[in-house]
C-alpha cells in the first residue's frame, strides 16, 4: 500500500514539474508587430440577452492599431430576445461593424461554422456570449501571429464573487494552466473557445470540425488537435497573458454539475494517448488523495504527512506564482477547500459522464455511448 501512494502521488509530482517547465516555456515568447490583417469576432450564441450588451461594450473599448475588425453573431436559434438586444446594440454603437446571421443548423459548432463561412477576415478570433473581452484583448491575440503560427490560445478568467465562485476560479485557473504549460511540450491538450484565433484558411483547411460535429463540447480542443497534426508546432500561447477575457462562472451548484458533465463526456472521444493518460493520472490522483489517510493507521504517519505536505505546498505555490504573472487573484481559502470537494466531484464527474445526460442551453444531451 506504501508503494501504491508513492508511485501514484510521484508521478503526479512530475507532472506538476513538467507544468511550471511548461509554463516557463510558453511565458518567455514576445509579441510581434501588428498587422492590418482584417480581424473576424465570431460569437455563436443562445439565449444570451442578458450577457450580450456587456459582451458588446467590451468590444466597444478595444485599443486597435491597425486591425480593423468585424463581428459576426451568429444565433443559434434563441428563444429569447437576444436578437432584439443586439439590433439596440448596434444602434447604440455605430462605429462597429456588427452582423446577426442565424446558424445552419444546432449547436454550437454550427454556430461557428455559420460564422467562419460568413466572415471576411484573414484571423478568425472566437469568444462567447456571456464573456468581457479586455481592452487589449484583439490586440494582443492578433500580434502573438507569427509566419508559422495558424493558432493563438489565449487567457480566460472567471469572475468571482461568491465562495462558491471561488471555488470555481481556482479550479478553473489550475485546468486553464496546465492547458497552457502543455504547449510548451507542444502537446494540445486543453483550451477554451472562449479566448481563441486562428487563420481563416487553416480552419477551412483542416475541415473545420468535421469527424466531431456530434460531440456537443470540444469545438476549440478539438480544433487545436487538429491544427498541431495538421501543422506542427503551429499552436502558439497568447503572449501578452495579462489581456484576456472574463467569463462569469455557474451560477448554481446544479448548473456547474451539467456544466462539468459536458466538459468531461467529450474525454471519451479523444484520440490522444497522452491526453487520455493525463486524464486517468489525475482521475486515480483524486481517488488516491481521499484514501491516503488509511496510511495514518497501517504504516509511518510521515509517509502521508510527506506527501499531504508536498502536495499542498507545490500546487499552492504552482497556481499562485502563475496567478500573479496573468494579475488574476489566487483565493487561498478557496484552495484548501478545494482539497476535500475537489476529489469527490472529480471521481464522480468522471464516471457519470459516461452514462448521465446534462441539459446545456435549454437542451438535453444525451451521455455518450
Amino acid at each position: 500500500m506504501q508503494t501504491y501512494f508513492t508511485l501514484i502521488f510521484g508521478a503526479y509530482f512530475i507532472f506538476l514539474i513538467l507544468i511550471l517547465i511548461g509554463w516557463y516555456k510558453v511565458s518567455q515568447g514576445e509579441s510581434l508587430p501588428s498587422t492590418s490583417r482584417l480581424v473576424s469576432v465570431i460569437i455563436p450564441f443562445r439565449n444570451e440577452a442578458l450577457n450580450l450588451p456587456a459582451l458588446i461594450q467590451s468590444l466597444a473599448q478595444q485599443r486597435i492599431t491597425t486591425n480593423p475588425f468585424e463581428i459576426i453573431l451568429v444565433d443559434d436559434h434563441s428563444t429569447d430576445h437576444s436578437t432584439q438586444v443586439l439590433e439596440l446594440q448596434q444602434v447604440l454603437h455605430p462605429q462597429l461593424s456588427i452582423q446577426v446571421i442565424t446558424s445552419r443548423s444546432t449547436g454550437k459548432k454550427e454556430a461557428l461554422t455559420t460564422g467562419i463561412l460568413q466572415a471576411r477576415g484573414e484571423i478568425i478570433l472566437t469568444t462567447d456570449a456571456d464573456c468581457v473581452v479586455s481592452p487589449d484583448w484583439i490586440n494582443s491575440m492578433t500580434s502573438s501571429f507569427d509566419s508559422t503560427t495558424k493558432m493563438v490560445v489565449g487567457v480566460v478568467q472567471l469572475s468571482a464573487v461568491r465562495f462558491f465562485d471561488k471555488l470555481q476560479a481556482v479550479e478553473f485557473l489550475s485546468v486553464m494552466i496546465s492547458g497552457l504549460a502543455m504547449l510548451g511540450w507542444h502537446l494540445p491538450m486543453m483550451c477554451n473557445g472562449a479566448s481563441l484565433g486562428f487563420l481563416r484558411d487553416a480552419f477551412l483547411h483542416v475541415k473545420g470540425y468535421e469527424g466531431n460535429v456530434q460531440i456537443p463540447s470540444g469545438d476549440d480542443e478539438f480544433l487545436m488537435r487538429k491544427m498541431e497534426s495538421s501543422f506542427p508546432g503551429s499552436v502558439r500561447v497568447v503572449q501578452n497573458l495579462e489581456a484576456g477575457v472574463t467569463t462569469k462562472p455557474a451560477g448554481t451548484l446544479r448548473e456547474f454539475i451539467h456544466q462539468r458533465l459536458r466538459w468531461a463526456g467529450k474525454w471519451r472521444a479523444h484520440e490522444s494517448r497522452i491526453t487520455q493518460l493525463t486524464a486517468v493520472l489525475i482521475w486515480i490522483v483524486q481517488l488516491s488523495w481521499l484514501g491516503l489517510p488509511i496510511l495514518f493507521f497501517v504504516s509511518d504517519p510521515l509517509l502521508p504527512t510527506s506527501i499531504m505536505l508536498t502536495k499542498l505546498v507545490l500546487e499552492a505555490w504552482l497556481i499562485g506564482r502563475i496567478a500573479r504573472k496573468l494579475r488574476q487573484p489566487f483565493y487561498g481559502l478557496a484552495f484548501l477547500g478545494l482539497q476535500v470537494i475537489y476529489p469527490m466531484y472529480v471521481i464522480y464527474i468522471g464516471l457519470a459522464s459516461q452514462f448521465v445526460s446534462y441539459q446545456w442551453k435549454d437542451r438535453v444531451v444525451p451521455a455518450m455511448r
